[in-house]
């Protein structure tokens, strides 16, 4: 789920001087220092460098949270009022200062969301004034005072955690982001917080906490899952699919399970997870959605085709979770013979996967591509590889979630990988050309069958690769 939302503008008018020759122009930077002991109060003291914008801007939803503005051009601070937030000349170099109260902002499952009476989680859009249009260039926030680095045992009070990457990796309190990256970002945290390190199939994992309302899991228990999910997800990548990530526990009075996961990872890995304080640990390994969201970590960021790390999550997580025992195949392929019909649509209406919008087509129709790309890279090399490989490979020439590619660059990769034209005849046929697809003589094949309300697994002509698909990989 992407989402920018760039509205509210402060408005700076522009001084009156010719434009640079854009081969001159240099990236801009800007240069933030934040105090985030106080929710109410969040200080920001921003210096802009560079760039010609004319406005600032900050999310629409985080426009009644602002208390205070203020900006100097070189001599004194000027104030500004929030409700107008007009000024005049701060173009090339210029200071604002601003304060947040973000019990006052707008929330909402995918913006800033409240947590207990003082805690938040906030998407870097929502708290980071920022140039519009953003010119070229980067972002460099310090945090005053320092935040702790988690421990790896146990966890710490913190006022502050975020996702956004590290200047150098053991210094929590200088961190930087691309303002290419800025759109998605990396999600942040503010209040009554717990932190602590989790180590996970090579993977370190940030994993953050808040204080109130309390989870029924302990601690350790909390901590297991999330190494046990870590490890799930790297049966696929070999590896836990990025070197470090933070992961968000958003408590969810009376719930007992996860409600909801988003990925924002081009400014830093980051996954919000709100999670049911009633969740038990019998209940982990039933959860889908922290597998869902961690399988995206290992696949790059795709702009226009949505469809396709959506299906891949959609299907993967079923099967990651049968090949560590938490649920049995029957379950999972009968699950897909049932659901994966969503992802058709009826007849006469588009099929073409690039040309359709809504849950069904990017979530059902991607797992549709995705599971037939799998089937058909292992039937055409006989068994020698599968779409684990191709991930592996996408994976192993940098292609995470932080970086974006297009389809073309993965299929590339697929096609070169395998030998094969699998991926790139699949996307000709379900995403371009539209073909229908027949679901039931397709299951057919993998012997899974329809048997009155239910579905049975039995003999077919690609009854092996079904139980290759869902077997746990040798390598594990």
């Amino acid at each position: 789920m992407r989402r920018v939302a760039l509205a509210a503008t402060l408005l700076l008018a522009c001084a009156s001087r010719p434009p640079a020759p854009a081969a001159a122009e240099v990236p801009a930077r800007f240069e933030l220092r934040l105090d985030p002991r106080d929710v109410h109060a969040l200080r920001f003291e921003a210096r802009f460098v560079g760039g010609r914008s004319s406005k600032l801007a900050i999310d629409e939803d985080t426009v009644p949270a602002i208390t205070s503005v203020e900006v100097k051009r070189g001599g004194g601070w000027e104030r500004l009022d929030p409700a107008k937030m007009t000024a005049a000349e701060c173009v090339t170099d210029c200071t604002v200062r601003y304060t947040l109260d973000l019990a006052k902002a707008r929330t909402s499952h995918e913006g800033i969301v409240g947590v207990g009476p003082d805690a938040y989680l906030a998407p870097t859009p929502t708290w980071l004034m920022h140039p519009s249009p953003m010119p070229h260039g980067s972002f460099e926030l310090t945090v005053e005072p320092t935040p702790p680095a988690p421990e790896s045992d146990r966890f710490e009070p913190v006022t502050f955690a975020t996702g956004m990457r590290r200047r150098s990796a053991g210094d929590p309190s200088h961190l930087v982001m691309s303002t290419g990256d800025f759109g998605e970002g990396s999600y942040a945290a503010f209040g009554a917080l717990r932190h602590r390190l989790v180590e996970s199939a090579g993977g370190a994992i940030e994993l953050v906490g808040f204080a109130q309302p309390t989870l029924a899991l302990s601690d350790d228990q909390l901590a297991a899952w999330i190494r046990e999910d870590g490890e799930c997800v790297a049966q696929l990548y070999r590896r836990f699919p990025v070197a470090r990530a933070t992961i968000f526990i958003v408590p969810m009075q009376g719930a007992d399970e996860v409600v909801f996961g988003r990925v924002l990872s081009m400014g830093g890995a980051s996954i919000a997870a709100l999670t049911g304080t009633e969740l038990s640990v019998e209940h982990t390994h039933s959860d889908w959605v922290l597998v869902h969201e961690m399988i995206h970590l290992g696949f790059p960021t795709i702009g226009r085709e949505r469809w396709s790390d959506e299906g891949l999550a959609t299907y993967y997580e079923p099967v990651l979770r049968t090949r560590m025992g938490w649920r049995t195949p029957e379950r999972t392929w009968s699950g897909f013979a049932r659901s994966m019909h969503r992802g058709v649509a009826p007849a006469g209406a588009e099929q073409a996967l690039d040309k359709r919008g809504g849950i069904d087509a990017i979530y059902w129709g991607g797992a549709i591509y995705v599971m037939m790309a799998d089937v058909g890279i292992r039937v055409a090399t006989g068994g020698r590889m599968s779409l684990d490989t191709v991930l592996r490979a996408v994976l192993a020439q940098g292609g995470d979630a932080t970086v974006a590619w297009t389809l073309d660059q993965v299929i590339d990769v697929a096609d070169r990988t395998t030998g094969t034209k699998v991926m790139s005849d699949l996307r000709e046929r379900l995403a371009v050309r539209g073909e229908r697809v027949d679901l039931d003589g397709y299951f057919a094949r993998l012997g899974v069958v329809r048997d009155g309300d239910r579905f049975k697994l039995q003999d077919g002509e690609w009854a092996a690769v079904r139980e290759a698909i869902t077997a746990r990989p040798k390598e594990h």
